[in-house]
């Protein structure tokens, strides 16, 4: 009996023994995973292509609204004054409506036209050996979320005034949406007011204008006398220019933009702004098809001498 439990005693402890013998090597594998986890964990991972890549803007207004391009060249030529002219290659960018409807179609048409008229102005300028003048059209095109599509074609040339033309539709119906309905989206009750309101912005915002205006007139010191650029500011907010049948859109945000004729210190040029008196038309606006100038590629001819004339304090009496 004492043999019998002296050999269960040895095969217990022998197994007691193999098992201590295993544990140090288990421990070991345990501990390099660790390890091996941590430094996964801890090194850099680097990003995969499509997570470094830049989400290209896509424009809501693209689904009813085909960016058509056309190009017309001019070769090389050499001018009767024996001025010589490289070939150029112009682009121009018109909006084609996807929408079906008499409206959308009628847009459509007006492109055809356009071209057209481009096309003859450009064989004209090879017969006579001269530059076309109007070397550029393009388009804005905004959408809201009530499905209100704004439109602004623009073409514009060598005098660089530009001409703006706007439709506004409803991309649902494809009918056309008049200024009642669009203030109404943007909660204005009354667009000349707004409008106003928005040049005034435009200048008082433009740091190339030495001009400050308040209840939209020329702030000066009193005895001062307004001159004929001065006077012509003024007159840019008469109801000939700023009046509930002008030409508005709503931007994405269905906020108002408006578009008149206005001084802009060398004339009269239309431009394009939005409430805040923000220039729509030039600049980086993501809304936009076509190149443009952006103000960067503007010199700034700001004049360093102050105009004694102006004032900035709302505090002090005006004449």
């Amino acid at each position: 009996m004492k043999k019998f439990l002296a050999s269960v005693l040895c095969i217990t402890l022998a197994m007691s023994f193999a098992a201590c013998s295993k544990k140090p090597e288990q421990s070991t594998t345990v501990a390099a995973m660790a390890e091996t986890t941590a430094a996964a964990t801890a090194a850099p991972t680097e990003p995969s292509a499509s997570a470094t890549e830049t989400t290209a803007f896509v424009n809501p207004a693209s689904e009813f609204v085909k960016d058509r391009i056309e190009k017309l060249t001019v070769p090389a030529f050499t001018d009767e004054d024996g001025e010589e002219y490289e070939a150029e290659e112009y682009v121009f960018h018109f909006p084609e409506l996807l929408i079906k409807s008499a409206y959308a179609d009628s847009i459509n048409k007006e492109m055809n036209q356009f071209y057209g008229k481009y096309e003859k102005e450009y064989k004209a300028a090879l017969k006579d050996k001269t530059t076309p003048d109007l070397h550029l059209c393009d388009y804005i095109a905004y959408l809201t979320k009530d499905g209100i599509l704004s439109i602004v074609f623009v073409e514009h040339g060598d005098n660089d005034c530009n001409d703006f033309y706007v439709y506004n539709i409803d991309a649902k119906t494809g009918e056309k949406v008049d200024n009642a309905r669009i203030a109404k989206v943007a909660g204005v009750s009354n667009i000349r007011k707004a409008a106003m309101d928005a040049l005034q912005n435009v200048y008082n915002k433009d740091e190339n204008h030495n001009h400050r205006l308040k209840n939209y007139k020329i702030v000066k010191k009193k005895g001062k006398k307004l001159d004929e650029e001065e006077r012509a500011i003024e007159k840019s907010f008469s109801e000939k220019h700023l009046n509930d049948k002008m030409r508005i859109g709503l931007t994405n945000e269905g906020k108002l933009f408006f578009i008149s004729e206005y001084e802009t210190g060398a004339g009269e040029f239309f431009g394009m702004y939005d409430s805040n008196g923000k220039d729509l038309y030039r600049g980086d606006n993501p809304y936009a098809y076509g190149e443009r100038f952006s103000e960067d590629d503007e010199e700034d001819e700001e004049d360093e001498d102050e105009d004694d004339d102006y004032f900035y304090d709302d505090d002090e009496d005006e004449d």
